[in-house]
């Protein structure tokens, strides 16, 4: 039993049209089969019956033609009457003829044709009839015939080959509209349903958009369309959700590393703290005795020596002081601010120092604009950024204030070298610098980011190659002062 359990489930279809088929032919067969037993039994009936009468019916003329001979005593006419009967009817299988003696106990036989065992002995496919030759209410004589009923079993069989032919016929049919009618309206439309499965790639949420995607053809079966519009809507979804969920993702990520930057920055704070108190005082003396050092010596290479034990002393006292900005950030005291004459006066104050340094203009092109902010922070953003530009050789620095979105837009333009494009996505980030080693501590742009985040401003880099760099300032317009 279990072996034919595994021989079925091995010859079991794995496709679905193939399934479909086995079932329908199956229970098609069965049907064949029940309706054959009762087709074979009402026809066989019927053919029976008829044949019954075929057989009395012939039997009734051979009476009345065998009566005419009896009375004329022609019994030559009799014998070659039956013979020529049997020979032309091959489902005669035999035939006798005989009459009644009154002279006599037994009767006389008249004629005899075919096979005579067929009447003695009851065998199958035959049909009996025996028919009295009556004369004036009276017995003559007596017509035996048996008659074959193969006639049956030869029409049954070519019903059955017939049947057969046409239930193959009618399976292959069923096989090819079955899967044909599930190719197109069932097993195509699901292979795109799953193809359109791209959780990461579906189309836009925006239902004028989603409307005009059709993963379906428009025949396609309603439960097929309502599957597809529940894919839809749980794609969109999913999507909304993925966005969601990067969204989040990148948050952590902007306040995990702000998290350890200002973990970073409290502890080396702390360091610059203790540092400084111990630093100041010599750097102090040092750098005092390279200046009357560089006065008092005749010696012009103990003159230069001296000058960059100046600038070296300098530049740790930069970074000491620089690391206790970058620990203790300014509180913000906020006041209306013109930005248009206030980066004029900026720009009169700082050019001065920065042309020292090999800058050569500065081009101003401001609008009137009014923004609620700190001016000591600003400047300081704003000194840093410009003073970054001069070292990277910047020649030509352009301010343009404008606003966009409600917001004072400065952008801040420069003709240097640029930052390299590995470092652009990261030049905000604390102890990142694209100066030379030993110069700079890397904690500019941080520290103008965060300081600007205390005014809710925003500094960001939208462009940087070699000859031009364009940094955007944005900062909250002043809505009330425009209108007034």
């Amino acid at each position: 039993m279990s072996q034919l359990a595994r021989w079925l489930t091995q010859i079991k279809p794995t496709s679905l049209s193939g399934q479909i088929n086995l079932y329908l032919s199956s229970g098609l067969i069965v049907f064949t089969l029940v309706a054959s037993l009762v087709l074979y039994h009402a026809v066989s009936h019927a053919l029976e019956q008829t044949l019954k009468d075929k057989a009395q019916a012939l039997a009734s003329q051979l009476a009345v033609v065998s009566l005419d001979s009896i009375l004329i005593r022609d019994y030559a006419v009799i014998e070659r009457f039956a013979d020529e009967l049997v020979q032309q009817s091959p489902d005669i299988l035999y035939l006798q003829i005989t009459s009644y003696d009154p002279r006599s106990q037994t009767p006389q036989l008249l004629a005899q044709a075919g096979v005579s065992e067929y009447r003695h002995h009851s065998t199958p496919n035959t049909l009996q009839q025996t028919t009295p030759i009556m004369f004036m209410d009276r017995p003559q004589g007596e017509i035996e015939l048996v008659y074959s009923t193969r006639v049956i079993e030869q029409t049954f069989l070519q019903i059955m080959l017939l049947g057969l032919v046409g239930l193959m016929l009618l399976l292959a049919l069923q096989f090819w509209l079955v899967k044909r009618l599930l190719a197109s309206q069932l097993i195509a439309p699901i292979t795109q349903l799953v193809a359109s499965i791209r959780p990461l790639k579906v189309p836009s949420s925006d239902p004028d958009t989603a409307s005009t995607i059709r993963l379906l053809t428009s025949n396609a079966p309603t439960e097929l369309h309502q599957l597809d519009n529940h894919i839809k809507d749980q794609q969109i979804q999913l999507q909304n959700y993925l966005d969601e969920l990067q969204h989040i993702q990148q948050m952590t990520h902007k306040l995990t590393e702000r998290l350890r930057d200002g973990q970073r920055l409290a502890t080396i704070g702390q360091m610059a703290a203790g540092l400084a108190h111990n630093l100041n005082t010599p750097l102090a003396t040092i750098i005092g005795y390279a200046q009357i050092l560089q006065t008092t010596s005749n010696d012009e290479a103990v003159q230069q020596r001296a000058v960059i034990i100046e600038r070296q002393a300098f530049n740790s006292a930069e970074v000491v002081k620089s690391l206790l900005n970058a620990s203790r950030l300014p509180k913000a005291d906020m006041t209306q601010v013109a930005l248009k004459p206030y980066l004029q006066r900026f720009c009169q104050l700082i050019s001065p120092i920065l042309k020292q340094k090999g800058l050569q203009q500065i081009e101003e092109s401001l609008e009137d604009i009014y923004v609620t902010t700190d001016a000591g922070i600003l400047e300081q953003v704003l000194f840093n950024l410009l003073g970054n530009a001069v070292e990277a050789g910047a020649h030509k620095i352009a301010l343009h204030l404008t606003t966009h979105n409600q917001q004072a837009c400065l952008q801040i333009i420069d003709d240097g070298q640029g930052i390299p494009a590995e470092l652009q996505s990261e030049i905000f980030k604390a102890f990142v610098t694209s100066k030379p080693a030993h110069q700079g501590t890397g904690l500019g742009l941080y520290m103008a980011q965060e300081m600007l985040s205390l005014i809710q401003g925003e500094l960001t880099l939208l462009s940087s190659q070699p000859g031009q760099t364009v940094f955007s300032l944005q900062l909250p317009y002043d809505l009330k002062e425009d209108s007034a």
